[in-house]
């Protein structure tokens, strides 16, 4: 696994409270935070190689960049 995977790891690891009071934690790993990282992760990457494409010229791949973006956006039904 990288470092940029392990670091979704520990956003999407939440330290919670619980025993009497509140005096005792643990920690609990939150799935859904953790895709919904990585779903946005991917889309910053779509962002990044349409904007490096663009910036080389190649308009007809950052195109395609764009759209590979609205495809992932549509299966995960990520809402703007």
């Amino acid at each position: 696994m990288n470092e940029r995977i392990k670091e979704l790891e520990r956003q999407a690891t939440e330290t919670v409270k619980c025993g009497l009071n509140g005096t005792s934690t643990t920690e609990s790993f939150n799935r859904k935070k953790f895709a919904e990282l990585i779903i946005e992760e991917c889309l910053l990457m779509c962002d990044c190689a349409e904007a490096s494409l663009l910036e080389h010229s190649y308009p007809r791949e950052s195109d395609g960049a764009a759209s590979v973006k609205i495809f992932i956006k549509e299966h995960f039904g990520v809402k703007e």
